[in-house]
């Protein structure tokens, strides 16, 4: 394992890229190299789905869109309509949620990073 000095660890390209934040953390190509590949040296990278929290749910689309009984009739075609502004409203609300999450994320990593760095660097008082 390469030892690296204290640095900046480049997290949105390498989720640009699909690779794990732990290569930032050690420098092993091994660690980003799929979900619960151990480099060994008792770290194990997972994957972006493994590590995703699932606190934001996606919609379902709605099930009267792909019923073709829906658009014959005036009644079924407004109760499918209220249904698909429901289905808007919640899908902006999930996309907002994913939003709030990334940037949570990306700030948790950098945390870490630098609280990792810190320690590195033989500091004691690292938060």
């Amino acid at each position: 394992m390469m030892r690296r000095s204290a640095f900046a660890c480049p997290a949105a390209a390498l989720a640009a890229i699909g690779l794990s934040a732990m290569l930032c953390l050690t420098g092993s190509p091994a660690l980003a190299a799929g979900p619960g590949v151990s480099s060994g040296h008792g770290a194990v990278a997972l994957s972006p789905v493994q590590a995703q929290s699932y606190s934001c749910m996606k919609p379902g689309v709605p099930v009267c869109m792909e019923d073709n009984a829906t658009f014959v009739s005036a009644d079924r075609m407004t109760v499918c309509q209220s249904e698909v502004k429901e289905y808007v409203d919640r899908t902006m609300a999930y996309l907002k949620c994913l939003n709030d999450e990334n940037i949570s994320t990306g700030r948790e990593l950098t945390r870490n990073v630098d609280r990792f760095n810190c320690r590195l660097a033989g500091q004691r008082a690292c938060n």
